[in-house]
């Protein structure tokens, strides 16, 4: 009985292996950039995989909420909205530390101090503990799709290739500008219109975005070459 709940678990919930697949070989080739701007990826990515993993247990088994009253049960997203801050604000700082233009990391700077602000005021107007911030969130990801065009960008003005199949960076990079440019309007259709998120089904394009995000990052852990980074 048992093994039958595993397996309809991980029907369910088939994106989960890819979370923790990325952060075996993010560990496994932790070497090659451990000392470099993403020298914390790894804990990130950990901190990814026990989110979400959490999420799914809370929502599969409400007697672990975080919250007392059962008709709270399912709303424990105070989990997500922390992770998003924490998340959003380490890749900024992992952009403004790589570029090497003034005025570019002028705007990330600043682009993060609104992004930051946009969290605190909708917690204003949206309860933190039971609904996703997703305007916040939307706000963030598209200021993160930004901040990697400004690394391209700085990447062209000083003649490199934008290109770079051996950089960890690149791999990270493109994993991100794809499923940072779909998953807001996602995310908006799902809190605005959830009769249309239903009927394209759009949970099951988030998590193959989700599947393709974490295949990047798998990708380059194993191609990575430490002198490439950057």
């Amino acid at each position: 009985m048992m093994l039958q709940e595993v397996i309809n678990f991980l029907a369910e919930y088939y994106f989960l292996p890819i979370y923790f697949i990325s952060l075996i070989l993010s560990i496994v080739k932790y070497r090659r950039y451990f000392d470099t701007e993403l020298k914390y990826f790894p804990i990130l990515i950990a901190y990814t995989f026990l989110n979400e993993l959490l999420g799914v247990l809370i929502r599969e088994y409400p007697s672990i909420s975080l919250f007392e009253k059962i008709e709270d049960s399912s709303y424990n997203l105070i989990i997500y909205n922390i992770y998003s801050v924490i998340f959003f604000c380490y890749f900024y700082y992992v952009y403004w530390k790589l570029i090497a233009n003034k005025k570019f990391k002028n705007w990330i700077f600043k682009g993060a101090i609104v992004v930051l602000a946009s969290f605190i005021i909708s917690c204003f107007f949206q309860n933190p503990n039971n609904v996703d911030l997703f305007y916040a969130v939307s706000i963030a990801s598209w200021f993160l799709v930004f901040s990697i065009i400004l690394y391209a960008l700085d990447k062209h003005l000083k003649k490199e290739k934008i290109v770079q199949k051996y950089n960890l960076v690149f791999w990270v990079s493109l994993a991100l500008f794809i499923f940072y440019n779909v998953f807001p309007v996602i995310f908006l259709i799902g809190y605005l219109n959830y009769d249309l998120w239903v009927q394209l089904e759009l949970r099951t394009v988030l998590r193959t975005l989700i599947i393709i995000m974490h295949g990047f990052f798998c990708i380059g852990f194993l191609v990575n070459k430490r002198r490439a980074f950057g």
